[in-house]
This record gives structure tokens, sequence and C-alpha cells, in this order.
């Protein structure tokens, strides 16, 4: 080997060792990107990283903004069907405690039609639950 050669190696390994260290740097703190190192080989590898460094901070934001919308749609899930179990609930109380003055056709029509709601929850919950493209916007949950 020439010394010419000898001194490019060494060169060579003395930027790579300096992105590596650079790059563990973004490691530990999570921010940062590769500065452009001397040579089309560092400089390509420093892209590359710079670009999976970009693709893995989109994730990082998509996934965020998933799991922001899991929380809001377990809030509103939790919200609709507590209303008519609720309502379902007092109405039964009350019938147990007044069973004389009860109008009891029209607590079975009530106590159904909570049903029917809590129905169309759960079924709005299922299609939810079922894969769909990413782009399409989720739906809401049912009024009430």
């Amino acid at each position: 080997m020439s010394v010419m050669t000898i001194e490019s190696a060494r060169t060579q390994v003395a930027v790579l060792d300096a992105m590596s260290a650079e790059l563990e740097l973004i490691n530990i703190t999570g921010a940062g990107r590769m500065t452009e190192a001397p040579g089309a080989a560092p400089s390509r590898l420093a892209r590359a990283i710079n670009s999976a460094l970009d693709r893995a901070d989109e994730a990082e934001e998509r996934s965020g903004a998933v799991l922001d919308e899991q929380r809001r749609l377990r809030a509103d899930a939790m919200h609709c069907l507590r209303t008519p179990v609720a309502a379902v609930r007092a109405e039964l109380e009350e019938a147990r405690l007044h069973p004389g003055d009860t109008d009891l056709e029209g607590l079975l029509s009530r106590t159904l039609c909570a049903v029917d709601r809590l129905q169309g929850v759960i079924e709005e919950l299922r299609l939810l639950a079922e894969p769909r493209p990413p782009e399409q916007p989720s739906a809401g949950l049912m009024a009430g």
C-alpha cells in the first residue's frame, strides 16, 4: 500500500468515527441531523441517515396522532355507553323503589329505546375497529 492510500484510509476511518459519534449523540438526544461529511460516500451515507431519521420522525408524529385519536374515541365511547346505561339504571331503581307508581309500559318502552342506542353505539364501535386506509377520516360516534 502506498502512503497516500494509508493516509486516505485513516481519513475515511476518522470521518466514519466522527459520523458514528454524531449519530450516537442524535440517538441519545432524539434530535438533530447528520452534517454533511467530506467525500462522496460519507456524504451519501449522511443523506441516507438523515432520510431515515426524517421517516422515523414522521412515523412518530403519525403514531402520536393515532394515539390522540384513540384517546378521543375511547372518551367518546365511554360517554356514549355510560349515558344510556345510567338512564336505564335510574329508571329501574326508581321502579324498584316505587313499583305501584311505575308505568310498566312506559318503562319498558324507554328501556328498549336505551338498548337501541347502546346497540347503535356498539355497531359504530365495531365499524371503527375495522381496518381502513389511513387517509380516510374516522367516523364520529352517534350523537346522543
